[in-house]
């Protein structure tokens, strides 16, 4: 098995210190590498930047300077450079990634998807990841993204799956082959057709890392995850390095959850029928003409 990873770095001020470790956003990276070059799996690394910074780094990995301006480069267009290049490669590898520099996947989590994804991939479902940082005030996890707990399942064989039908980026995104040559054969992989999740539009970096499992795509019916013990299983998570979203202002918005606390208790659940494209029909119907709902509230 083989995979590539492709990973953007935007780096305009090299020697900023960011999140509670203070490090460079270069330290994030080298970290963030080391940690990859230990999946149990052939893994390719490529790197996509902007600048010189990393010309002299020993990392060991496959280094792409792009050329773009610097009224693109602030909005976030760097994110989506990698495009090409990973076109080029549809046909090399059994796997394929595009990660944000400060996302740590880890072996647990390639084996928590490797475990489920087939399972659910031919049912046409995606198997979700959350992300979460430390509170280093009481040294536990918490979700960011999630704002609102999930109150819905579907069982597969048997088994309950928690459905994600709130917020399913998680600033990574992984597939097979095939998934992937599909995404690149779709309108999404262009950029053409903006991605959201029936409440926001997603902006410039999150359309790359959202890939093709958006809310709004109809290529999976639905994001699921599986739950034990009324929980998620923690190998869903994946770690935000930079850790710098506790201490902000807006901590309740972003870092609600703590990681075993972010599903309704499941007796409480709702358990959904397989009718997840019909439901998107009607949704992707209310947010075309969601101008007409605003008009009357």
């Amino acid at each position: 098995m083989s995979i590539a990873i492709h990973i953007p770095f935007y780096n305009p001020n090299p020697e900023k210190k960011e999140g509670y470790r203070k490090l460079r956003r270069f330290d994030y990276l080298q970290e963030n590498i080391s940690n990859l070059k230990n999946l149990s799996i052939k893994t390719d690394i490529f790197v996509h930047t902007h600048n010189n910074f990393l010309d002299d780094k020993n990392l060991d990995v496959n280094t792409i300077k792009h050329e773009i301006n610097d009224a693109d480069l602030n909005k976030g267009y760097l994110t989506w450079l990698c495009r090409s290049l990973m076109e080029k490669q549809k046909d090399n590898y059994d796997y394929y990634m595009y990660l944000e520099h400060d996302i740590k996947f880890s072996e647990n989590n390639l084996q928590y998807w490797l475990k489920y994804q087939d399972l659910l991939s031919k049912k046409k479902f995606n198997l979700g990841f959350f992300v979460y940082e430390k509170n280093n005030s009481d040294n536990q996890n918490y979700s960011i993204h999630m704002i609102m707990k999930l109150d819905k399942y579907f069982k597969i064989d048997n088994k309950k799956f928690i459905v994600n039908d709130f917020e399913n980026y998680c600033c990574f995104w992984i597939y097979t082959k095939q998934q992937f040559q599909n995404f690149l054969n779709s309108k999404w992989w262009s950029f053409k057709k903006r991605a959201h999740n029936f409440r926001h539009n997603y902006g410039i970096t999150e359309r790359s890392a959202i890939g093709f499992h958006g809310l709004s795509m109809d290529y999976f019916k639905a994001t699921l995850i599986p739950e034990v013990n009324g929980q998620p299983i923690p190998d869903s998570f994946v770690e935000h390095m930079t850790n710098n979203y506790y201490g902000t202002k807006d901590l309740k918005d972003i870092c609600k959850f703590k990681t075993n606390d972010v599903f309704v208790d499941i007796n409480q659940s709702k358990e959904l029928n397989d009718n997840f494209n019909f439901n998107k029909t009607i949704k992707s119907f209310i947010w075309r003409f969601r101008f007409i709902t605003r008009k009357f509230n």
